[in-house]
């Protein structure tokens, strides 16, 4: 699912999760598997917590890393996909 910088997403409810070392464990239970997340995508999954926009977790990867804004934004619209395309992560309505 293509996601924008104004998509509202949010950790799956049907997920089970833990960070060990720096990197979580993240069990999407309908589909049993498990993922292991970098620490970018561990930083990005627990911001994910509540519902945020992707673009505040580009802002927020900005400021962690200090990486720039054009490669946090690329690099977050495709983890954010790819998560949501998993089941880890869940597109929900704009707040």
């Amino acid at each position: 699912m293509p996601v924008s910088l104004d998509t509202v997403v949010a950790q799956a409810e049907r997920t089970a999760a833990r960070v060990i070392d720096g990197k979580a464990v993240v069990i999407v239970i309908d589909k049993q598997e498990l993922h292991t997340l970098n620490p970018t995508g561990t930083f990005i999954w627990e911001r994910a917590e509540s519902a945020r926009s992707v673009s505040e977790l580009v802002d927020q990867v900005v400021r962690e890393f200090e990486v720039d804004d054009e490669t946090a934004r690329r690099d977050v619209v495709t983890f954010v996909e790819r998560l949501v395309g998993l089941g880890g992560l869940t597109v929900v309505e704009a707040k």
